[in-house]
């Protein structure tokens, strides 16, 4: 698999939210297992996000599937799961003939696992795939398409958090990794005032993120060794 670097950090896709139910039992930063999910699950709905039954049933084949080292599921798929319903648009690109999404788009197509996204299959190819590069700059990419097809997301309590890559050997960029950040100041059990929930990789566990705010969650994600080459 080809090598990708980081070219821009983080676009807020939605206002922040507000507003968290307590909860006796502190989350704290690290994997979510099948021993904490129930509570990354409620945080989820809380925050007005969807599909947490298939989260936690995703999860779960994530932690049988330790052994093994993959996953069928990636950090898109999970955005998309969970903040889908809430994401509106006028239209999407008419075909995706890009190779970014493919281990994506097999799962989706092929797995019965992941076959409730495949109704919204044309959304998810242009919020996350290929791109032009504009002349105001990659950073603008993203949000031009996102202006071009009309999307939004319709979530007043949380924000969609999408790295930008650029195509190792094309003048475009793709979301190279997504996560959704949720407020929790009035929250007792989060030891800080942001959560991050993400799945890194295919290879690589859910995970939940106490952060100070989103310039630390910036910092955090812009410093991954995985984000860059030579």
């Amino acid at each position: 698999m080809n090598k990708r670097k980081i070219t821009a950090c983080a676009v807020l896709t939605a206002v922040l939210c507000t507003g968290c139910s307590r909860d006796k039992t502190t989350l704290n930063s690290g994997p979510v297992t099948a021993e904490n999910v129930a509570q990354v699950s409620a945080l989820l709905r809380e925050a007005g996000l969807s599909h947490t039954e298939e989260f936690e049933e995703w999860v779960k084949d994530t932690d049988e599937a330790e052994t093994e080292g993959f996953s069928g599921a990636d950090c898109r798929m999970t955005v998309f799961l969970l903040a889908g319903d809430q994401i509106t648009y006028d239209s999407t690109e008419e075909t995706y003939d890009g190779d970014i999404l493919m281990f994506d788009l097999d799962a989706i197509e092929n797995d019965p696992a992941y076959s409730m996204l495949k109704e919204k299959e044309d959304l998810f190819t242009t919020l996350f795939g290929e791109m032009p590069v504009p002349e105001s700059g990659y950073q603008e990419a993203l949000p031009d398409r996102w202006k071009q097809h009309g999307i939004l997301f319709e979530n007043d309590r949380c924000s969609v958090i999408s790295i930008v890559f650029q195509a190792y050997e094309e003048e475009k960029v793709f979301v190279g990794h997504t996560g959704i950040l949720i407020d929790c100041r009035d929250k007792n059990n989060i030891p800080s005032d942001y959560v991050f929930v993400e799945k890194i990789s295919f290879t690589d566990p859910f995970m939940i993120t106490p952060v100070r705010d989103e310039n630390e969650l910036i910092s955090i994600l812009s410093e991954r060794p995985a984000y860059t080459v030579e």
